[in-house]
């Protein structure tokens, strides 16, 4: 890569520092890449980087950036096996089935044959090979906390924030993290329905109601990425591990220290998680995807410590509040949410 990404970026540093001094304001809808680049963190998302960012760094070098950082890493392009992927699909559409008196004779006449939770949970049991925690083990674990804990399908609304956690998210991403025998164990470190008064800590999650609320939405990827670093810079982690869940969509990131004053933030795969049962093939056609964010997990993991004694500065509350635009207008697009509506 010809172009040099740091000097660019600080660059683009500059300009932004030039417009908070003359008093423009950022909104969190549009520059979630200006307020980012301030602590100092390059976020790289495929083709959705502001335009602002293209006069210093191109959309093809964010791109190549990114796609650059999770392949030299070993994260990109790992396949989930096919032949237990077809497996895991019929017995996850037998278990799907609704049987009643009336529709039992169609079942049976069309060859679709249903079977309870507790048989398709012994069924994917006997998928698992050997005795270690890897990624075709961790999924199949998964799939079956799935099978066991998810209803059968999503009333009204659909569920609240804290039951979207303590139900649907922890079925779907505790085994994939979890390794309790390696001291790996993943907890919430909030399940409250309320909001957080401070810009530096997340929220458990954004209900599905408010996805497309493009504010909300750039607040909580500001809080992530902001926590991640302090992450970094703590425990002088080279790379550390961050997702954001917004509705029933979640979108993982791994974030390097790669230099003095640069962090990246690249994100490794945007999948939909399964509130209801009938819902967790969709999960299983992304099984590839979920194989690379287990990868970036065991990246994090395996990953070696930083030598930098001093650290960037994180940008404080107070800060963010004075250059962040405080108004709310529903018309502005967000550059980086998956989202456009």
């Amino acid at each position: 890569m010809s172009t040099d990404v740091s000097a660019r970026f600080h660059e683009f540093q500059l300009s932004i520092k030039r417009k908070i001094d003359c008093k423009e304001h950022l909104t969190l809808e549009e520059n979630v890449q200006h307020i980012l680049a301030l602590p100092p963190i390059l976020l790289l998302k495929p083709a959705r980087t502001h335009a602002d960012l293209h006069e210093y760094i191109s959309l093809n070098t964010s791109d190549a950036l990114a796609a650059h950082i999770l392949t030299s890493n070993s994260i990109a392009h790992h396949k989930f096996p096919a032949v237990t992927k077809a497996k895991l699909e019929q017995i996850v559409e037998e278990v799907a089935v609704v049987v009643s008196m009336a529709s039992s004779m169609s079942n049976a006449s069309s060859g679709t044959r249903s079977c309870s939770r507790l048989d398709a949970s012994r069924q994917i049991t006997a998928l698992l090979k050997g005795d270690t925690m890897n990624s075709t083990n961790k999924i199949l674990l998964t799939v079956r906390n799935m099978v066991e804990t998810l209803p059968r399908r999503v009333f009204e609304k659909g569920p609240q924030k804290t039951e979207l956690i303590t139900r649907h998210f922890q079925s779907s991403l505790a085994p994939l993290f979890e390794d309790i025998d390696k001291d790996v164990i993943f907890r919430w470190t909030s399940v409250s329905d309320d909001d957080k008064p401070a810009m530096i800590r997340p929220d458990a999650s954004i209900n599905i109601v408010r996805a497309l609320n493009h504010r909300l939405v750039g607040l909580d990827l500001v809080r992530v990425a902001h926590l991640a670093k302090i992450a970094s810079d703590k425990h002088k982690a080279r790379a550390t591990f961050a997702f954001i869940v917004v509705g029933n969509h979640a979108t993982f990131y791994l974030l390097c220290r790669a230099q003095y004053h640069l962090y990246t933030m690249s994100e490794v795969e945007h999948v939909q998680l399964p509130l209801a049962l009938d819902e967790i093939p969709i999960f299983i056609a992304q099984l590839n995807k979920i194989c690379n964010i287990i990868a970036s997990f065991n990246y994090v993991l395996n990953c070696d410590s930083h030598n930098y004694g001093d650290h960037p500065p994180t940008l404080r509350d107070h800060l963010l509040l004075e250059a962040i635009d405080q108004r709310i207008s529903r018309k502005r697009k967000s550059i980086t949410s998956h989202y456009n509506h």
